[in-house]
C-alpha cells in the first residue's frame, strides 16, 4: 500500500504562498511599468509619424510647395505647440496604434520572459492582432475617405492586404532585426548596443520594399475593383517606386528608432 506523503506544515504553505503573492506582484508591476514606458515613449513617437504621414499627404495634394517645407512647418508646429499638436484627430489615432502595439509588445515579452519562455513568437502574434487590428480600421476610414471606391463596401481583399502587409513589418522589425544583430555583430566586431541599433533601424525600413506594394494593392482592391489580379500587382509595384523613400525613412523611425526607445527606456525603468 502506497502511503500519502504527510501533509506539509503550515509554515511552509505559508512561506510558499507568500511567495507566489510576491511574484504576482512582481508582474503586475513588471507589467505596469512596461505599459508606462511604451505609453511615454509613444507619445513624441506618434506626433513624428503624423507630421511625416502629414506632409506626404498635403504635397502630394498640391497644398504643400515641397515635401521638405511640409516636414519643417509640422515639425515647428510640435516644437513651438506640442499640446496642440498632440490633440489633433490624425496624431491621437497614430498614438492609439503604436502606444497599444507597444504596451503589447511590452507586455508579451514581459510575461513570458516572467515565465522562463522564448518570448519571440507570443509577442509576434499579440503586435499583429493589435496593430494590424487596429491598423485596417484606420487604413479603411482613410481609404473611405481619399479613396475613389464611391462609398461601395470594403472588400475582403483589402483587409487580407492590409493584415499581410502588417504581418510582414511586425515579424521583420520585431523578430527577424534581433535575430540578425547577432549576426552583424560577429561579423562587424561592433558592441551589442551598436550592432542592435543599426540592425533596428536598418532591418525594419527594407521591410517597406515588399510592404509597400502590398499596402498599395489593398488600396486598390478598394479602388479599382474590376482589377485583374497580374495587372494590380504590376500597378502596385510600379506605383511603389514614388513613395518608397518615405515609407522606409517612417518604418525606420517607428518600428526602428521608436522599437529601440521602447526597450533600453523600459530597461532602464525595470533596472534590468
Amino acid at each position: 500500500m502506497v502511503m500519502s506523503p504527510p501533509p506539509e506544515k503550515p509554515s511552509v504553505l505559508k512561506r510558499r504562498l507568500t511567495q507566489c503573492v510576491q511574484e504576482d506582484r512582481s508582474l503586475a508591476s513588471k507589467l505596469a511599468i512596461g505599459t508606462a514606458a511604451a505609453g511615454i515613449v509613444s507619445v513624441p513617437l506618434s506626433l513624428g509619424v503624423t507630421v511625416i504621414d502629414r506632409s506626404v499627404t498635403l504635397f502630394a495634394n498640391g497644398k504643400a510647395p515641397s515635401l521638405r517645407s511640409a516636414l519643417s512647418s509640422g515639425f515647428r508646429t510640435v516644437l513651438t505647440k506640442p499640446h496642440i499638436a498632440f490633440m489633433g484627430l490624425d496624431n491621437r489615432a497614430v498614438f492609439g496604434v503604436y502606444g497599444a502595439t507597444y504596451v503589447s509588445k511590452n507586455a508579451s515579452t514581459i510575461a513570458c520572459e516572467h515565465k522562463q519562455m522564448d518570448p519571440k513568437w507570443p509577442m509576434f502574434f499579440a503586435t499583429t492582432v493589435v496593430n494590424g487590428g487596429l491598423g485596417i480600421v484606420k487604413d479603411k476610414y482613410l481609404a473611405r475617405m481619399f479613396g475613389s471606391g464611391g462609398g461601395s463596401s470594403f472588400p475582403m481583399s483589402s483587409y487580407a492586404s492590409f493584415l499581410s502587409r502588417d504581418a510582414v513589418l511586425i515579424g521583420v522589425s520585431f523578430v527577424a532585426a534581433p535575430s540578425i544583430a547577432p549576426i552583424v555583430r560577429d561579423v562587424t566586431g561592433f558592441t551589442p548596443v551598436v550592432s542592435d541599433v543599426i540592425t533596428q533601424i536598418s532591418v525594419p525600413a527594407c521591410a517597406q520594399l515588399a510592404a509597400t506594394p502590398i499596402h498599395l494593392m489593398g488600396l486598390d482592391f478598394y479602388n479599382r475593383p474590376e482589377l485583374d489580379l497580374k495587372t494590380r500587382i504590376s500597378d502596385a509595384i510600379a506605383n511603389s517606386r514614388g513613395p518608397i523613400a518615405i515609407r522606409m525613412f517612417r518604418q525606420g523611425y517607428v518600428f526602428g528608432f521608436g522599437s529601440l526607445c521602447v526597450k533600453y527606456f523600459t530597461m532602464f525603468l525595470l533596472d534590468d
